[in-house]
């Protein structure tokens, strides 16, 4: 039955005229589906359902035409239309378009279908058939295929179904996945299987299907897809499975065609009847699972592999300390279970938590072959969890990915976190993503390996989700948190065999998970600022980095000031703001550190995070002491006020209020800044010696590190200091061209130049000096000078020159070539020097043409046109046979030391390189002074 309030589309535009599907719905949906409209289109697709026999979709047609078989396909892929009656002063109808079309919830008829499908099956699998036959079988009975069907028209990522099933999380787990079932591996159907049978009837019940998936998991094809199966079952089956999939590839393409079973979209979408305005809502679900469990590498926890052992194999990232310590009970595990385990190992440290380190991962898992589809597992701390998390992001747009957290930080806050990170130009998290894992296993057995300092600074996140959410949990640390930390959360010593301890220590890292999720999980995206569990973590990114403490010391110092601002403001007593600073001082943790004198610094954090929130501070304080409350007006002369009055405070609590063991250097981690300490961010990698700079300062070994940037950077000073010393002349050049950068980028902006130049592009001392001693010792009359910029080089030949000499230099830029006229202005050789503005290679046809030759020529311009220019100074002539040629940055910044890629102007002195060699008329040699300097003479 067709909706009959819909045929008035006819007439509209033909890209938005309804297309009647004959299509039937199949009959085993146990649901009924729900299309918005007036209450007579609603009533007639009630109807059309009711009945059974057919239904009526309504589709936008395609402007492309289509035969009439492959229109009605086409129609039925397509989103349905509905038109919405508007009110009478509405000037046309507008068009509903609805994306899915799931069945209604109804948990005892789920219920009974699930049960009836396990109590038919279980005979089936303890059949003695091999195991390809038994599943053979078991998908070919009709009540396991309805219940298959049915769950497969599920909206499973709903908050209904959620609901339905709240008081048996594993089995809505288990149904979340069974929706997939077409798409799912062989074994894990069978995984599926056993766990319903467990949580419905028991552990009895689920060892017959325990058992069938041990031997269908040593056949080779347990891994292929169930919808592989399909030619293979009987013709009535087969005809069933395919009609659903049909069915569901427009009511829910999720269903047959996941790029992932863990993330699904739904949208909404209202377009008037011309099409001349659309609104759209689009959303995204996402699923995810938190367990907290013990020993979790034994081969007889099966949370792992419930994931791997369908897929096959595994791809894992591995903070490299937790390999050293884990990594062998990890490739047990695995080879435990047959699985293939691939491992890449990757630093853990703060100082390696930058776009550089998600890059090498994403190198890896491309050479991996990671899939969409297939889960990545993450091992290791908070720092792990953010790069590889960020990776997982980037990778095909979307990868899921599974926590495995080793460290209290991971294990209470970054591990179950949906934002991913790493860290940039010296603020802690500057690149992101939201991307939360599907699973996160948090095991406190790992903790007994951590360094008391690891534990300690992770403390800190259990402490800002008691402050903020959960008095309990705040009365919990007030009493327990020092022997927690003594004990490393019951890990080691005698607190292992003290059940009651275990029982606190399982307590406090469950309330402060879920005090975490309550806060994060309903702002996924961050798209309003009331966020709890960002207390502790306003002012301290802009100064926790440079201050090289560990990012929970660094949280305690915000926390200690968040709770004085709190008093302040009259959120909390001043007996609350105490027992908070009093927590944090009782773990060890800092409330202060000299940073923080840095006034004008903790402003600017505070400015970057007012950018960072969409234009508030809502730095979240206690309100009162278990709960949220949000400071959004601090001025800065009251920030440097309450500063001052916060740090008198903190003088008095113990060690002057500082934390044990507060830096990264002090427990054996990197300084956050090691890869940053040589060259400042004003520093140009210009020459080689830069490069090598650059590429020293990632190492860790500080020391040994400085000492040879030292030396390095004395090789210049060294050549500059025993090289003749340059005129007064040259001298000003170098010091207004060095104030000059500005002004470039300045004119630039006005259109004044075309190319933005920078002041390091001046020939400088030590090569000005070796032009004049070529020029003397060549007795040089007449130079050619191709490329001004402030003339420091045609000066300098000018001046080595005989009172009859002559240098002609080219500029392209006319600004450029005015501020070199001026440096000359007051020299007594700017006789000598003839300065010509344009393009190059027209200027120097037109000096060709009027016969010109030079004895020395230098060229420095744009590098992508170095051999250009050379072919024609020799074809015309204008270096003279005899004549020398000198050309800078030949080395081009060491680009090609690297093996990597080279840019445009490398590749330019890299083709006038290979020239010269090629070029029998040439002798030429390189220097390896500043960027490169090749001399080539010009023999014939």
């Amino acid at each position: 039955m067709a909706c009959t309030k819909c045929a008035s589309l006819v007439s509209g535009p033909a890209f938005l005229q309804p297309v009647q599907s004959t299509r039937p719905r199949p009959a085993s949906s146990l649901g009924q589906s729900h299309v918005q409209g007036d209450e007579s289109s609603v009533a007639a697709t009630a109807a059309a359902t009711a009945s059974a026999t057919a239904s009526a979709v309504l589709a936008v047609a395609g402007a492309v035409s289509l035969g009439a078989a492959s229109g009605r396909r086409r129609a039925a892929k397509l989103p349905k239309v509905v038109r919405l009656q508007g009110a009478q002063t509405m000037p046309s109808p507008t068009l509903e378009i609805n994306y899915y079309d799931l069945d209604a919830v109804e948990a005892p008829r789920i219920l009974s279908a699930v049960r009836l499908a396990i109590k038919m099956a279980s005979p089936i699998v303890q059949e003695s058939t091999s195991p390809e036959e038994r599943l053979l079988k078991l998908l070919s009975e009709p009540s396991v295929q309805s219940m298959l069907t049915t769950v497969s028209r599920l909206p499973v990522f709903s908050k209904e179904m959620a609901l339905a099933f709240k008081d048996d999380l594993d089995l809505l787990l288990a149904l979340k996945q069974l929706k997939y079932f077409w798409n799912l591996p062989q074994s894990q159907l069978a995984i599926l299987l056993e766990v319903m049978a467990r949580q419905l009837e028991g552990p009895s019940q689920a060892a017959p299907f325990q058992e069938f998936l041990r031997v269908l998991t040593q056949t080779p094809n347990h891994g292929k897809n169930i919808k592989h199966l399909r030619d293979e079952l009987s013709a009535e089956a087969k005809a069933e499975y395919l009609r659903n999939a049909e069915y569901l590839e427009t009511a829910d393409a999720h269903a047959v065609y996941p790029t992932s079973i863990y993330r699904q979209c739904d949208g909404f979408t209202l377009a008037t009847k011309d099409a001349s305005t659309i609104e759209a809502v689009m959303s995204t679900t996402l699923t995810t699972t938190i367990k907290i469990a013990r020993k979790v590498l034994e081969p007889s926890n099966h949370l792992l592999y419930n994931i791997y052992k369908p897929l096959g194999r595994c791809v894992a990232v591995v903070d490299d300390k937790v390999d050293a310590i884990y990594g062998k009970e990890l490739d047990a595990y695995f080879a435990d279970h047959g699985i293939e385990f691939k491992k890449i190992v990757s630093s853990g440290n703060e100082a390696d938590k930058d776009i550089r380190d998600v890059e090498r991962i994403l190198v890896s898992l491309k050479k991996a072959g990671q899939g969409r589809h297939e889960p990545l597992l993450v091992v290791g701390g908070g720092v792990i969890a953010d790069i590889a998390g960020f990776a997982a992001a980037l990778y095909s747009r979307n990868t899921p990915y599974v926590m495995l957290c080793t460290s209290i930080v991971s294990g209470i806050d970054a591990g179950p976190s949906p934002r991913v990170c790493c860290n940039g130009f010296d603020y802690k998290n500057l690149y992101g993503a939201y991307h939360p894992p599907v699973l996160t296993i948090t095991d406190r057995g790992f903790w007994k390996s951590l360094h008391p300092g690891w534990l300690r600074h992770g403390v800190a996140e259990i402490i800002k989700m008691a402050v903020m959410k959960d008095l309990s949990l705040f009365e919990l640390v007030e009493q327990w948190g020092p022997k927690c930390l003594e004990t490393k959360f019951g890990t080691v010593g005698d607190s292992v065999n003290d059940p009651a301890f275990q029982d606190v220590c399982d307590l406090i890292v469950g309330k402060a998970m879920e005090g975490y999720v309550r806060s994060e999980y309903g702002n996924l995206w961050e798209t309003h600022q009331c966020r709890p569990h960002a207390y502790g973590h306003t002012w301290c990114p802009g100064y926790e980095l440079p201050s090289g403490m560990l990012h929970g010391q660094a949280v305690g110092t915000c926390m200690g000031f968040g709770a004085y601002l709190a008093m302040k403001s009259d959120f909390i007593p001043e007996i609350e703001c105490q027992r908070i600073l009093k927590v944090i001082s009782d773990c060890e943790l800092c409330l202060w550190h000299p940073i923080m004198e840095d006034g004008a610094a903790v402003w600017r954090s505070q400015v970057a995070m007012i950018e960072k929130r969409g234009g508030n501070l809502a730095a979240p304080i206690p309100r009162p002491l278990g709960e949220s409350g949000y400071l959004n007006d601090l001025s800065e002369e009251i920030l440097l006020q309450r500063l001052q009055e916060y740090k008198s405070i903190c003088l008095s609590y113990p060690r002057q209020g500082r934390g044990v063991e507060e830096h990264c250097t002090e427990v054996g981690l990197a300084d956050p800044q090691s890869k940053k300490m040589a060259p400042p961010d004003d520093r140009f990698v210009v020459t080689p010696t830069d490069l090598m700079i650059a590429t020293l300062t990632k190492t860790q070994d500080t020391a040994a590190v400085g000492e040879v940037v030292r030396m390095l950077d004395g090789v210049d000073g060294m050549v500059v200091k025993y090289s003749t010393q340059p005129s007064e002349a040259l001298r000003n050049i170098s010091v207004q061209t060095a104030k000059s950068n500005p002004n470039w980028a300045e004119m630039e902006k006005k259109g004044a130049t075309s190319k933005l130049l920078e002041a390091e592009m001046i020939s400088g001392q030590a090569e000005g000096q070796l032009l004049q001693l070529l020029v003397k010792f060549g007795r040089v009359k007449k130079v050619l000078d191709i490329g001004t910029f402030t003339g420091y080089s045609s000066l300098a030949m000018a001046e080595a020159l005989p009172e009859d000499g002559r240098v002609v230099t080219l500029e392209r830029q006319e600004e450029a070539a005015k501020m070199a006229a001026e440096n000359w202005a007051s020299s007594p050789h700017v006789g000598k020097i003839e300065s010509r503005v344009g393009e190059a290679q027209v200027l120097l046809q037109a000096l060709a043409s009027q016969g010109e030759s030079f004895d020395l020529v230098f060229l420095d311009v744009d590098k992508p046109g170095y051999f250009a220019l050379y072919q024609t100074l020799m074809e015309t002539g204008l270096l003279r046979v005899g004549g020398l040629l000198a050309v800078d940055n030949t080395m081009y910044k060491g680009e090609e030391l690297t093996g990597e890629k080279l840019s445009l102007n490398g590749e330019g002195a890299r083709a006038l390189n290979a020239g010269l060699l090629a070029d029998d008329r040439v002798l030429q040699v390189m220097l390896p002074l500043r960027d490169g300097l090749t001399l080539a003479f010009r023999q014939h």
